[in-house]
């Protein structure tokens, strides 16, 4: 089964994105940082599992470590000033693991990223082959919706001799789902 690049990518950026509150509830001292750590750590997790990367172990590791650092704010904190310095170490700790979180994530992205940048790039060398044969305008022209009309353009793809090894390579790299998504952009981008 292969994974949907594109789709890990957006979800995975999605996710990078959300750390970075989780870096302003840390700067402005919110009591709720080390939970709400936690939760955002559990859905990375589910993202890691859903798209089996290699970074979910490493990743439940840290939602382990964390979940042991606010375990550890309630044993033997006897008055005010000591809970107030186990919850100060508890924060610090949770701190410091959403920066390896960040890190396991931005190396599943990295991982990725180049097999959907050199798909794109096959994709744009055969739509420009596609252009020059007089065949994409056509094939856009016949089709009734957005639908069709990447149907219509990834079979030619496929099909047609002059591109039919680039589209094979680009499945090598992503989902057909991702190809589809790729051909999209690329015309949208190129207003056709």
């Amino acid at each position: 089964m292969q994974i949907v690049v594109t789709a890990f990518l957006d979800e995975s950026q999605a996710l990078v994105e959300e750390s970075t509150r989780l870096v302003d509830l840390y700067q402005h001292k919110q009591p709720d940082f080390p939970d709400r750590l936690v939760d955002w750590l559990r859905r990375c997790e589910d993202l890691l599992k859903r798209h089996r990367r290699s970074q979910l172990a490493p990743l439940s590791a840290l939602r382990a470590r964390a979940l042991a650092a606010i375990a550890g704010v309630h044993e033997g904190a006897e008055s005010a000033a000591r809970r107030l310095q186990a919850r100060k170490q508890t924060t610090g700790a949770c701190a410091l693991l959403l920066g390896q979180a960040q890190g396991l994530l931005h190396e599943a992205q990295a991982a990725l990223e180049p097999r959907r940048d050199e798909a794109a790039r096959l994709i744009q060398q055969m739509l420009q082959i596609l252009i020059q044969n007089g065949l994409l305008q056509a094939l856009l022209d016949a089709a009734t919706g957005p639908a069709e009309r990447l149907a219509r353009v990834w079979l030619a793809c496929q099909t047609r001799p002059e591109v039919a090894n680039g589209a094979r390579q680009v499945l090598g790299l992503v989902a057909w789902a991702d190809a589809l998504r790729l051909i999209d952009q690329t015309l949208d981008a190129w207003r056709l």
